[in-house]
């Protein structure tokens, strides 16, 4: 076996394409998006200005057996006061325990070398949520990837524990909770909130009122990255094509911008579709895989501290749910949210939410 440093965007492409060995008898796996990732692997994707990347396969005979990245983030390691390395976009195939052991090591040893005392495996926002430990069977929503149930077995061999849990919750869209949410967006109303969609056009404008909310949302929240201005431009940029800016929303009291909520199409119900084409596809199916996706995915809600308790939150992800609803979505996502966080938990079930599926996050020492 050989491990190897990847360099090129040849080999991050073959990386990629490696996914589709894991997976060819795996049918709820979704391909992800290869131009974004191996921009993304190279450093000049989102993020690009504050990370160290290193990607790694392990191969026997030009055979690729298991893939891995090690990211450092440092403007993450700035804000936390740590030295947490991660590893992320791992694959590896069955039977392959030896190379997955010893590819793991080597990203581990090279995140070690960047000053790094622990890795953290498969959770960064803004690049990859946690593994799935159920639902295996089912297409993961936007954002989400499935993996193997034997990855767990791969990944505690190499010396990770369970650092963390976190859920995912499905609301099913009813009449009742129509009405349910109308009047969460009055009583908001009614206490002199108001909101307006995002204005994706100006992603500059826009990235940097969100930047500033999410950052004082989630500056004590486990995990959570501090985004740049020019991150968060970078990230409206890719999703304005496929976002309407009805599921979009910043919410002001007295002048001043308290609060934002951002959810998207369930892009990996289109892409699920198209995989299944057994010719590559042309506009029109891209066009007609998109115009089918009825399922929405709220992936944040920021309220500043001093609008905490006034149910803006819910306020805000009703509005998007009914915006949802209105173009003839049957259900939609809350996610990721920790275990531990039980605001955001109690905010998911008065939205009608239920759990569909848990993640785990795994943490190895590299003292």
């Amino acid at each position: 076996m050989t491990i190897r440093e990847l360099r090129s965007a040849d080999e991050l492409r073959r990386y990629l394409a490696f996914a589709a060995d894991v997976y060819r008898n795996i049918p709820a796996w979704v391909p992800q998006d290869e131009h974004h990732l191996v921009e993304q692997l190279s450093g000049r994707g989102f993020a690009g200005t504050h990370v160290r990347i290193q990607a790694f396969w392990v191969e026997d005979e030009d055979r690729i057996l298991a893939t891995a990245t090690g990211v450092v983030d440092d403007l993450f390691n700035t804000h936390w006061h740590d030295r947490v390395g991660h590893v992320l976009f791992y694959e590896a195939l069955p039977g392959q325990e030896a190379a997955s052991r010893a590819l793991l090591d080597a990203t581990c040893g090279w995140l070690q070398r960047q000053g790094c005392t622990a890795a953290r495996f498969g959770f960064l926002y803004g690049w990859q949520l946690p593994l799935t430990i159920d639902a295996y069977d089912e297409v993961p929503t936007a954002f989400h990837t499935v993996n193997p149930p034997y990855y767990h077995r791969y990944i505690k061999d190499a010396g990770f524990t369970t650092e963390c849990g976190a859920v995912e919750y499905i609301i099913n869209f009813t009449p009742d909770l129509a009405v349910r949410y109308e009047q969460m967006v009055r009583d908001a109303g009614a206490r002199g909130v108001v909101m307006r969609p995002w204005r994706l056009a100006d992603a500059e404008a826009e990235a940097g009122l969100f930047s500033r909310i999410y950052n004082a949302t989630f500056g004590t929240h486990w995990g959570a990255p501090p985004f740049t201005p020019e991150d968060c431009e970078d990230l409206i940029k890719e999703l304005r094509d496929v976002t309407p800016e009805d599921q979009t929303a910043f919410a002001d009291v007295g002048g001043d911008t308290v609060g934002a909520v951002l959810a998207v199409p369930d892009i990996n119900q289109a892409l699920h579709r198209l995989k299944a084409s057994p010719a590559p596809p042309d506009g029109d199916a891209v066009a007609a895989a998109l115009s089918a996706i009825d399922h929405g995915v709220l992936i944040s809600i920021s309220v500043l501290e001093s609008a905490r308790g006034t149910g803006l939150n819910l306020a805000m992800a009703a509005r998007v749910y009914l915006a949802m609803m209105a173009r003839g979505y049957r259900s939609a996502s809350y996610t990721t949210v920790l275990d531990t966080n039980r605001r955001s938990r109690r905010t998911a079930e008065k939205l009608g939410g239920r759990i569909r599926r848990n993640f785990v996050v795994y943490r190895r020492d590299l003292a």
